[in-house]
């Protein structure tokens, strides 16, 4: 700006008089200021912005989270993400549907049962909700109702191919081995891109010994989801099943690396070296699961049997007793034994040689623990053999 030389600014004075209609004016907000908060307060009138106690996201966004972590293979916060759609929109059934199958594959069979439940509350006749609780009862133990409500599933909507891919599981593990072929097939003529249907096809294969056609569809499995820890265990069984020791290896290493504190990769690799008499390899993935789970019996169990194969008497003994009897661990805490069992039969028996072998036949432990295997499994081999060479061989028992 140019100011000439002759001009001078002028700036006006602090001090004015006071506008008596502007003193009106004000006086008239504060009054009415007043007078609405009085109104508020006596609940006639309500605030114009009232704050909600948490923020509202829409549901479908915590869907799309949830599908996202389960293809990212982190199950546990894809099911916190649909537990928070559900949260919202309680009633979606597509939403209690998503979340029991994320519950199955991160195997929570109980709770993925009640959320099925919930399902079927949300929609009594849809046949996603039928379909996903028949499968949850198949995991909970209770064939007859799983193949009841899958066929139901399957009535309501012939052409839902996951119906088809529960069914066919379900009737596989009824022992019907063709007609869950049959459904598995269908499964994957109804979505050749289906997780579900490739991974029902993989399991009918392998409930039947084709081991080799079983790999091909637990990867088809994979090539939908690379990221699914159990698709990784099945293949590497599978592959052990086959003989291949080496690819067995590689498959439950790579379940290992997707998620390295579930103790499952750690007891197939146990499981695999073992085989292979590696005994040092297969007790140290052992004890890298108890430092997961340091009062699991079936692991302390298991590692026992490995230090009593490898002639470690010592070592296995304390692992085998608390296997079967329970106790404390060397760091005090405390591990329930396990009742026998088909999973603890090998312990009990294990344990009944050891003792026969060191002659502790007195009072009766050896004795008791063999007599206890032979009446649970009267016909099987293993037993019967250790009953003849230590009861009674060493200990001069009889079978009770």
């Amino acid at each position: 700006m140019n100011l000439s030389r002759n001009k001078t600014l002028r700036f006006r004075k602090s001090g004015r008089q006071t506008n008596p209609w502007r003193v009106l004016f004000f006086a008239a907000l504060i009054a009415g200021g007043i007078w609405l908060i009085n109104l508020q307060q006596q609940g006639q009138v309500q605030p114009l912005f009232v704050p909600t106690p948490t923020a509202t996201r829409n549901p479908r966004s915590y869907a799309e989270e949830g599908e996202a972590q389960f293809a990212a293979g982190k199950l546990d916060k894809a099911i916190e993400a649909f537990q928070n759609a559900l949260s919202v929109d309680p009633k979606n059934v597509d939403y209690h549907v998503a979340l029991a199958r994320i519950q199955i594959y991160a195997q929570l069979y109980p709770q993925a049962l009640e959320t099925a439940g919930n399902a079927l509350i949300a929609s009594p006749n849809s046949a996603k909700a039928k379909a996903i609780y028949a499968w949850a009862l198949d995991w909970t133990g209770d064939l007859e109702g799983a193949q009841a409500a899958a066929v139901q599933a399957i009535a309501l909507d012939s052409n839902y191919a996951p119906a088809h891919a529960y069914y066919s599981e379900i009737l596989n593990d009824a022992g019907k081995w063709e007609q869950g072929a049959n459904e598995a097939n269908l499964a994957l003529s109804l979505d050749p891109n289906s997780l579900d249907a490739h991974r029902a096809m993989g399991y009918s294969n392998e409930s039947v010994g084709n081991y080799a056609e079983a790999v091909i569809h637990y990867k088809a499995a994979i090539a939908i989801n690379p990221n699914l820890l159990t698709l990784y265990i099945s293949i590497g069984k599978n592959y052990r099943a086959l003989g291949d020791a080496d690819q067995a290896i590689f498959y439950f290493s790579k379940a290992n690396a997707l998620d390295p504190t579930n103790i499952e990769p750690y007891l197939a690799l146990s499981r695999t070296y073992y085989q292979i008499d590696e005994f040092g390899s297969a007790a140290q993935y052992l004890q890298s699961a108890l430092q997961l789970q340091p009062v699991n019996p079936d692991v302390h169990g298991r590692l026992g049997l490995i230090y009593f194969h490898a002639k470690n008497y010592e070592g296995a003994e304390p692992e085998l007793r608390l296997a079967v009897y329970g106790g404390q661990t060397e760091d005090g805490q405390t591990v329930e034994g396990m009742a026998l069992s088909a999973a603890s039969l090998e312990y009990y028996y294990t344990l009944g040689n050891l003792m026969a072998a060191y002659k502790k036949c007195e009072p009766t432990e050896a004795p008791d623990l063999l007599n206890k295997a032979l009446n649970f499994a009267p016909d099987s081999p293993a037993v019967l053999a250790s009953a003849a060479s230590m009861i009674w061989g060493i200990c001069s028992g009889r079978r009770s």
